[in-house]
């Protein structure tokens, strides 16, 4: 008696490999110092250049925000500097233009030293109606230190953003090979395929990532990649590189069994899934997380808001830090690093 042998049935679907953990602590820490070095740069970069020709205008040309001030040269009376001392023994001075009528129009701060010199010219030029010609710049020396702070910050990121991206995996050519296609911000940047040909198992390969920026005692984060295991043992993983996560490898190597029906095995991917326990944040380490979350949070809301009331016009670097700034800026900040805390260190599944 013949027997026929039962339908074949290719393989075919996809699946979802990703998103993966990023150490989200770290991640928010450099995006605010970022907006920190921002800030430092922009102030470094604010400069406010006066002419005035005797007979005719003064015209005040501002870097940031660009912006550009005539009056008539015959309306300005004098030049008041202004001292002012910061809280920790600081000071620096601030020249004010004094008009006719009463207005003030001050201008960038600098040192005091630099605010008394350029005061003296610019009575000077109007006792003498002779040209003023000076220029107020920002702290130069800041805006290297904003580049040094910019690079930490971009390593700094670049160690917590690993796992940044996706992998779609797409069964192909009629079950015969698997397209692995990686996206960033939903956008495809690398594709390459793999053989199913006499595929036997998917694992989970266990790796590190080489993490830089980790504190004393901070163990690196788990890592893997899933990899295809044909009958005579040999492997071929999709992915060269290892990526952050434990529970996210072997979920998709699941899926990935799934759709090429291969039968569980003893061990196997599936009750390594099932055995891993869900996160759950200590107390103390949740409460330790949300004071710090408050603080960095009014840090970076502050600094935004700065960088915000500049773009629009709104504020100057010379104006002084008022209470409803830190309110309004700081106030928002700490209430969102709380609100995202509170989110990121609920009990939740492994990833």
């Amino acid at each position: 008696m013949a027997f026929r042998e039962p339908a074949f049935h290719p393989a075919s679907g996809s699946v979802r490999y990703g998103p993966f953990p990023v150490r989200t602590g770290r991640l928010a820490f450099a995006l605010l110092l970022v907006l920190v070095a921002l800030v430092v740069a922009l102030a470094a970069l604010a400069q406010d250049h006066l002419t005035c020709t005797p007979g005719a205008t003064c015209v005040v040309t501002r870097a940031f925000p660009s912006r550009t001030l005539w009056f008539p040269m015959s309306a300005l009376r004098d030049a008041r500097v202004d001292i002012e001392r910061g809280s920790k023994g600081g000071s620096h001075g601030m020249v004010i233009l004094v008009m006719d009528d009463g207005r003030e129009l001050p201008l960038q701060r600098v040192t005091p030293e630099r605010a008394a010199e350029v005061g003296a010219a610019i009575r000077a030029g109007l006792s003498s109606e002779q040209r003023i010609d000076v220029t107020l710049r920002g702290p130069w020396w800041t805006f290297p230190f904003a580049l040094v702070m910019l690079a930490i910050t971009l390593s700094m990121a670049r160690s917590a953003a690993k796992g940044l991206g996706r992998f779609r995996l797409d069964v192909t050519r009629g079950g015969a090979a698997l397209r692995v296609q990686r996206y960033l911000l939903a956008i495809p940047v690398s594709s390459r395929e793999v053989s199913l040909e006499g595929v036997a198992d998917v694992r989970v390969e266990r790796g590190t990532l080489g993490e830089g920026w980790l504190n004393k005692g901070e163990a690196p984060s788990p890592a893997g990649r899933i990899v295809l295991v044909d009958r005579s043992g040999a492997t071929r993983p999709l992915t060269d590189a290892f990526f952050p996560g434990e529970a996210v490898h072997l979920r998709a190597a699941s899926d990935l069994r799934e759709i090429l029906d291969l039968d569980r095995r003893r061990h196997g991917v599936e009750e390594q899934l099932a055995s891993l326990p869900r996160v759950v944040t200590p107390l103390g380490a949740r409460v330790a997380a949300l004071w710090t979350a408050a603080a960095v949070g009014a840090v970076a809301g502050l600094a935004l808001f700065g960088l915000t009331g500049l773009a629009l016009g709104l504020l100057r670097t010379r104006d002084p830090l008022e209470v409803w700034h830190i309110a309004a800026g700081g106030g928002g900040g700490a209430i969102a690093g709380v609100a995202l805390t509170v989110y990121l260190t609920r009990s939740r599944p492994p990833r």
